[in-house]
């Protein structure tokens, strides 16, 4: 009977023994606040975060806005105070802090700066975005219970790195802040329109590779009620980076071969709406013509001149698409680019052409679509960042850089499939 007595004993001895150490270990985590919380989950096993000292740490006395930067300054969002994060460096009126992969500023004046022990996030990769239809509260644990971290704005689309069950993470100033996912959506992805050939309505005599002005027409002022913001290809480059927060309803515009259409009928009306848009130019054409030419819709094609390219820099920006690659040859299997029989320096030096005219160039839009190994070697070695294909879809962190998917509109395309399509809302299968 002892025996026995003094193992139950030895058993509740070890159950008050734990309760006292939970409750001494509730005991911290209510003295240190909020980060006692979150380091409770750190010591369970959250290997995504860890209890860095920093020795640049601004804590804010009141909540302040969050800017990134853009030519101008745009809110992004709105930290909220007493909330610590880590800071890269500062100026006269403003603190910058990293927001995921890209610098965002904080105004001064409002919070102190000192070292300080922050749980921090390990994770650096960008897994993808997502897109806020409200302005969103984001919570400094899995955990809606808890406090507010920061808050984000209605219409971004913003850097995502991780994912739960429930949760999005997103990082700012090296501390991970956590969205519910039901308040958000999960971007598709930005739109990337082709378009090659316009002509009036009565002039169309093939729909392979142009488009109405009437349909254009229509699109552009579809863009424009919407309130879409055209980005240029370094701005897409780095959204696909996670390096940059666009707009919801951004919208690359994309125009193949640089054809003299595109000045006579999308150049004003793209001025008009203040639009922007990337040309991809055969170099090896610009010389066809001289000075301003007079627009024949009914003749051969014509080719931009280097000065009506100059002329509409304020829309367009120009970018790669070969020097004399151009070109189709007939195989077994069909119509392939003449690029794929050549070799990576063969491509190479054709692209070493093409840029001496595209000095500022960073994509390339591949002719017909038609890309190899050596092609895409030859393009990363030119120093090219992006890479567009004539694949359907969106543009987004999925696939690599350099093949990027767009949607072509010409005259088979209907005006749904266009709103569907720049809206978000067209699926893949």
């Amino acid at each position: 009977m002892r025996k026995v007595y003094n193992s139950r004993h030895v058993l509740v001895s070890i159950l008050l023994m734990g309760c006292l150490v939970l409750f001494v270990f509730a005991q911290f985590s209510f003295l240190n606040g909020s980060q006692g919380k979150a380091f409770a989950q750190f010591i369970q096993g959250d290997t995504s975060v860890k209890k860095i000292k920093m020795e640049r740490v601004l804590t804010l006395e009141k909540n302040q806005p969050i800017y990134m930067r853009e030519g101008t300054l745009i809110q992004i969002g709105e930290l909220e105070a007493g909330q610590p994060i880590a800071i890269e460096g500062e100026d006269e009126a403003y603190y910058s802090v990293r927001f995921g992969k890209m610098i965002a500023f904080i105004p001064k004046g409002h919070g102190t700066v000192g070292p300080m022990k922050l749980l921090a996030s390990t994770h650096e990769d960008q897994l993808a975005s997502i897109k806020t239809v409200q302005r969103i509260q984001v919570y400094e644990r899995a955990d809606k219970q808890s406090s507010s971290f920061l808050q984000i704005e209605v219409g971004f689309r913003y850097p995502i790195v991780q994912e739960t069950e429930d949760w999005y993470v997103i990082k700012l100033g090296e501390r991970p802040g956590y969205i519910q996912k039901q308040s958000v959506v999960l971007d598709e992805g930005l739109p990337v329109l082709i378009y090659h050939h316009i002509l009036p309505s009565d002039m169309v005599t093939t729909t392979a590779s142009t488009i109405s002005l009437e349909s254009f027409e229509q699109q552009m002022a579809y863009l424009a009620e919407r309130g879409f913001q055209t980005l240029a290809a370094q701005q897409l480059y780095d959204y696909l980076e996670g390096r940059l927060i666009v707009p919801s309803r951004s919208v690359v515009i994309t125009f193949d071969d640089g054809l003299l259409s595109s000045k006579e009928y999308a150049y004003p009306l793209m001025k008009q709406y203040g639009f922007h848009a990337v040309q991809h130019i055969i170099t090896s054409r610009t010389d066809r013509a001289q000075g301003t030419q007079l627009f024949d819709g009914k003749g051969p094609l014509q080719f931009l001149s280097a000065e009506e390219m100059a002329d509409m820099r304020d829309v367009f920006e120009y970018q790669a698409h070969t020097h004399e690659l151009h070109a189709l040859t007939a195989t077994e299997t069909g119509n392939v680019g003449i690029a794929l029989g050549l070799s990576q320096e063969e491509i190479m030096e054709d692209l070493q052409k093409n840029q001496e005219q595209l000095p500022s160039a960073l994509s390339i839009a591949y002719p017909f679509g038609h890309y190899d190994k050596a092609f895409l070697a030859a393009a990363k070695e030119a120093g090219l960042l992006i890479g567009f294909t004539t694949e359907e879809g969106y543009a987004d962190r999925s696939s690599s850089n350099y093949e990027v998917c767009r949607y072509g509109m010409t005259e088979k395309k209907s005006f749904a499939q266009f709103a569907q399509y720049v809206d978000g809302e067209m699926k893949w299968e």
